[in-house]
């Protein structure tokens, strides 16, 4: 029988030292022991953890107690930042190894049957987030390596609106660049945040996701020159074959090199569906604009 892989989040322990009180209200201490001691009773212990930011609450000597605390856990700990960190107080706390070129907290944990990349977002000393300019590109690279392996991200900040006033102006500032790098992955299954104090799940591009499958199946030949799930809704958006020359094929569907002939067979026989399936167009306009397909 297969194993089951588990792997466990905690995230915004706000941690703060025994006999101190966050706020002078929460007992985070207390809170994050018994958190543990819960996760070591759990039936099915998870393969390894990944606390995905706000470790500490803005101290950084409350790492040491921290992390010793981390050492009763009965799996790997994996550490990430949030606003409420210390970058370089962190560092010294994980290894060299989950720290990139440039200084960032981002690594990636390759040991598993999923690939898991690990994201920094968090700008010190600002409640809001954002994915520098060499993470963005860090996280390219990953995810042009792992094309073959189902991959779960991780970040603090989440690079969408929750549809919370007093979370979504402080949320990641540039999570549309995020959405639309990762939009040209389908092997993307999870994003996975912290830092709203609250539980939030949401499908994005899903309807786009199900159109290459529907239309993946039909037009298997499709699945060698796109690669974005983008390129399939884009066919469903134009719904004719009529005015696409090759360039604007290859540009508009984001088609791998191929052959034109091939490309505009399926298009046009993908319209030809189109007319027996008008509901992939009618729900692709009516999708909120923002989770369109560009």
């Amino acid at each position: 029988m297969k194993k089951k892989f588990i792997i466990g989040q905690i995230s915004d322990t706000h941690f703060v030292n025994k006999n101190e009180k966050l706020f002078d209200k929460f007992d985070t201490y207390t809170r994050f022991v018994k958190t543990i001691e819960t996760c070591n009773e759990l039936l099915e212990i998870p393969d390894f953890y990944i606390i995905s930011g706000d470790l500490i609450h803005d101290n950084e000597s409350f790492y040491k107690e921290f992390f010793k605390l981390c050492n009763n856990l009965k799996r790997p700990v994996y550490a990430m930042m949030g606003n409420h960190d210390k970058r370089n107080a962190l560092k010294k706390y994980v290894k060299s190894d989950l720290i990139d070129t440039h200084g960032y907290i981002n690594y990636t944990i390759s040991d598993y049957p999923l690939e898991i990349i690990c994201l920094d977002t968090a700008i010190e000393n600002n409640i809001e987030g954002t994915i520098f300019e060499t993470s963005i590109k860090w996280l390219e690279e990953k995810l042009t390596k792992s094309r073959n392996k189902p991959v779960i991200i991780f970040m603090h900040h989440p690079p969408i609106e929750i549809g919370s006033l007093l979370f979504d102006h402080i949320n990641c500032n540039n999570g549309d660049e995020f959405i639309k790098l990762i939009s040209k992955y389908q092997n993307v299954k999870e994003v996975i945040f912290g830092h709203v104090h609250c539980f939030f799940d949401k499908i994005i591009n899903g309807m786009s996701s199900r159109l290459r499958e529907w239309y993946g199946l039909h037009f298997p030949e499709l699945d060698n020159i796109i690669d974005s799930i983008n390129g399939y809704a884009q066919i469903v958006v134009a719904g004719k074959r009529e005015g696409m020359s090759d360039d604007v094929i290859f540009e508009k569907f984001e088609v791998r090199d191929a052959k034109s002939s091939m490309i505009g067979d399926c298009v046009y026989n993908i319209c030809q569906q189109l007319e027996r399936q008008p509901s992939h167009k009618l729900i692709l306009e009516m999708m909120p604009e923002r989770f369109r397909p560009n």
